[in-house]
């Protein structure tokens, strides 16, 4: 089950927030349309508070693999660094979609004997990436704008892990262990956006890929709210989900994240 708080939320979104706030008073008009012969550009950074389930196994081991439940106030005390964005180029009926996410964790701990006279400590720290690039052809804007879409997707996860076993004073065991697993998917979907009047839209996007060709099977969906505070500020807000299963000799990765977004679109 996906444990995102109302704390960790306010947390991450607070600095987006108040700007939103003072914008809202402006007045917005529509943005470009097929029949709109110019480049038109969107950079939008946001906050994707996503926690995690599934399982990881490595070299085997264990055979069920290795169970993880992590909400993102989880996640966020672990927290290294975080960078997420998404970019959109149209020109008419074409629009090229670039979508990236970075995120590093790391953690650490221990145990002791009898009497301190043993230990056992370890830390570990995980870096994972995903990047998307895509090319979108729009098919109709009559009562609606409606994007099919079709891409590559990067993924990376990244593990270094350090176990350190001494009496006091001396270093007695000491093992590290480091991988880095990448791939790439195919992916196509679709994006319908829907006007609500002047202001406020509804988007909704949906995409599948993999098919063995990177993962075994990886899909997205997003459904969303958008405000159009003037003809160059959107703010944005929703819920995401991303799921992934990939598996080769030594590594399987079965992985759902989810969670709300909250951005704010720049277009010029």
């Amino acid at each position: 089950m996906f444990k995102i708080t109302y704390d960790a939320m306010r947390h991450a979104l607070s600095g987006l927030a108040p700007l939103a706030w003072i914008l809202a008073s402006l007045v917005a008009v529509p943005y470009a349309t097929a029949a709109d012969n110019t480049w038109r550009y969107e950079f939008t950074p946001y906050v994707w508070a996503a926690g995690m389930d599934g399982t990881i196994r490595i070299n085997n081991r264990p055979d069920a693999g290795l169970g993880v439940e992590q909400s993102f106030s989880d996640i966020m005390e672990k927290l290294d660094f975080g960078l997420m964005g998404a970019f959109e180029a149209r020109k008419e009926r074409w629009g090229i979609l670039l979508d990236g996410v970075y995120f590093k964790v790391s953690d650490e701990g221990g145990v002791s004997g009898p009497l301190g006279f043993t230990s056992l400590a370890g830390n570990a720290t995980v870096t994972q990436q995903l990047y998307a690039l895509a090319g979108a052809y729009r098919l109709t804007e009559r009562s609606g704008l409606v994007d099919v879409i079709g891409g590559l997707r990067y993924n990376s996860v990244k593990w270094d892990v350090t176990i350190n076993a001494s009496v006091p004073v001396v270093s007695v065991a000491a093992r590290r262990f480091a991988q880095t697993e990448h791939w790439v998917d195919p992916y196509i979907g679709a994006r319908i956006q829907y006007p609500l009047g002047k202001r406020w839209s509804l988007t909704g996007y949906a995409d599948i890929g993999g098919f063995g060709l990177g993962s075994d099977l990886s899909w997205q969906a997003m459904a969303g709210t958008n405000y159009a505070f003037n003809p160059n500020l959107i703010g944005k807000i929703g819920y995401r989900i991303v799921y992934n299963k990939y598996s080769n000799d030594d590594f399987n990765y079965d992985m759902t994240s989810a969670g709300f977004y909250l951005g704010l679109g720049f277009r010029w």
